[in-house]
Order: C-alpha cells, then sequence, then structure tokens
C-alpha cells in the first residue's frame, strides 16, 4: 500500500499523522504533497519528513499539476503504481491501530473479489452521525464484510469521501479522475461504483476539535470558531492489537463509531465530538460565506 498524505501550514499535525503511519504502518510506501505551505513550523517539519519520506511541494517540479486538495488528489494518483493500493490520508488525520499485512492482503482480495467496489473509508464513523440518528442508516453487509450508509437524503460521503482506499487499476480502467468538490466525486462514484465501503475495523479518523482551513485561508469568522471550540492539536491513541481484532470480529458487526472505540490522548472533550470549528453554528457559516464574498469582489 502507498499511503499519500496531503498537507497544508499544520505542522504540528503532519508530524503527528506521519509519526502514526511510521508506528502503525512502516511497511507502507509514504509520500507527502504539500500545497505550498509557508508557515516556517510547518516547513521545519517538512524537512525533516523529507530524510525519510518522499515530500513534493507545489513549487516543485514533479510532471503533476499540483494546487488544491482534489488537484493533488489526481496527482498522488497519477503517481501510483498499478500493484499497490493507494490509501488517502491529510495532516489533520491519523492512523489508530496497526495495520498488518494480512490487513493490506485482505483488502486487495476486497477489490479482486468485488468488481463494483470502488472506494473504500479507511475513517471511524464520525459520532456526530449517531447524535442525529443516522445510526439506523448504516447496515452491515455480511457477505461483503463492509458497512454500507444509507442516509435518508443523498449525501456526500456515500459513495466518496476524501479519505480512501482505492486500487489504482480498478481506477484507470473506468477512466477515473479526481474532480474539484467531495459532491461532484461523489455524484461521479454514484454512476460507476456501489457505495463505499466502510471498513469493521478501520485504522485512521480525523483529529477532535482540530483547526481548519477554507481555501487555505482563515476568515474571522473560521478563527472565532477555533477560539470558541479551544481547537487544537488532540492526538488520539492508539489501539491495541486485541482491541482492534475484537472490534473486527465482533459479532453482531459493531458500527465503528470514533468516540465508543477512540479516546484522546490529552484533555476531555465533549461528545460527539466536533471535527469542524464552525459545527452546529449556522450563524459562524453564514458569516464565512459572506467574508468570503466580499473577499472575492475585492481582490
Amino acid at each position: 500500500m502507498h499511503i499519500f498524505v496531503f498537507s497544508y501550514n499544520r505542522g504540528p499535525f503532519l508530524e503527528n499523522c506521519i509519526s502514526s503511519i511510521e508506528d502503525c504502518a512502516p511497511q507502507c510506501q509514504l509520500t507527502v504533497i504539500d500545497d505550498g505551505s509557508d508557515d516556517p513550523e510547518t516547513r521545519r517539519v517538512l524537512a525533516e519528513i523529507a530524510k525519510r519520506h518522499q515530500v513534493i511541494d507545489k513549487t516543485a517540479e514533479s510532471g503533476h499539476k499540483l494546487g488544491g486538495l482534489y488537484a493533488n488528489m489526481q496527482a498522488a494518483f497519477e503517481m501510483a503504481a498499478d500493484d499497490a493500493l493507494i490509501c488517502f490520508l491529510q495532516d489533520d488525520t491519523q492512523m489508530v491501530r496497526r495495520l498488518s499485512d494480512e490487513d493490506i492482503q485482505e483488502l486487495r482480495q476486497n477489490f479482486a473479489d468485488q468488481p463494483d467496489l470502488g472506494f473504500i473509508s479507511p475513517a471511524f464513523v464520525r459520532g456526530i452521525s449517531l447524535k442525529k440518528a443516522a445510526n439506523q442508516d448504516f447496515r452491515f453487509d455480511r457477505e461483503r464484510g463492509f458497512w454500507f450508509w444509507y442516509p435518508r437524503k443523498r449525501s456526500t460521503g456515500t459513495w466518496f469521501s476524501a479519505l480512501l482506499i482505492a486500487d489504482p487499476r480498478r481506477l484507470r480502467q473506468v477512466d477515473w479522475s479526481f474532480e474539484v468538490g467531495e459532491s461532484v466525486n461523489n455524484r461521479k462514484a454514484a454512476k460507476i461504483f456501489c457505495r463505499m465501503a466502510r471498513m469493521r475495523a478501520p485504522f485512521s479518523m480525523w483529529l477532535p476539535n482540530g483547526r481548519a482551513y477554507r481555501g487555505k485561508q482563515k476568515s474571522l469568522a473560521l478563527r472565532f470558531g477555533e477560539w470558541s471550540r479551544r481547537c487544537g492539536l488532540y492526538p488520539l491513541e492508539i489501539m491495541t492489537d486485541q482491541q482492534a481484532e475484537n472490534l473486527k470480529l465482533a459479532d453482531p458487526a459493531r458500527l465503528p463509531v470514533a468516540e465508543e472505540f477512540l479516546k484522546p490522548t490529552r484533555g476531555a472533550l465533549k461528545t460527539p465530538w466536533a471535527y469542524d470549528p464552525m459545527q452546529g453554528a449556522g450563524w459562524l457559516k453564514l458569516l464565512d460565506r459572506l467574508e468570503r464574498k466580499l473577499r472575492g469582489l475585492f481582490r
């Protein structure tokens, strides 16, 4: 498996992400694609990582069009060899359990046995879904060995999510390319593949209460949301092999909800965890949109 991590100006988060991959999946090839970070701390972290792994900077002559998450995802896809699965993670995520060679082989076999399988999610389910009673919309397919999401309304994340595992050969067979926007890719995947498969025992997760960017910028509303939620770096504990095995073999299968199975290494966080500084604050999101429109008018 070739793991790609997408990065921008979140040095401590990136450092935590890479450290978790080195601990949990040392056998995997690792490439960081940075979107032109200019923060000194992030540049220092990237330089340290480059001593051990491949780091591709937006300014580098990579031979691929870089700039923005989805362009970088497309570049990673173009770099990937046919004979290895690809896994896309982001700097505000981390691995939360050991990924064995047997796990990778099982994923390869899943793609071989299920020709309509396009994308597998490596992430735990967000607890906010349970708050909205969406847990009723997750169904475990015993024959396939995966969970699938059947939301009441068509939703991004049903067929595609930016955290993913894929087989490059399969994507190339259908002439796949990553478009700009998760909803666009979601609609595209819905026409080609089955719903996005969700692992019984995922191995990654977004960090709770993390800091965020919108289009590589922070609006005043976003900054206020980060301050009011006390956003920061809250790494997650690595599950023991026994904990992961218990989740994988649970009968009946247990929905892998992050708040139920994972624990931050520092701080007591309110559950369900927040994954967006403006989560649940519609007025902040409105202010954020207005500020962005005004910025666009006065450029």
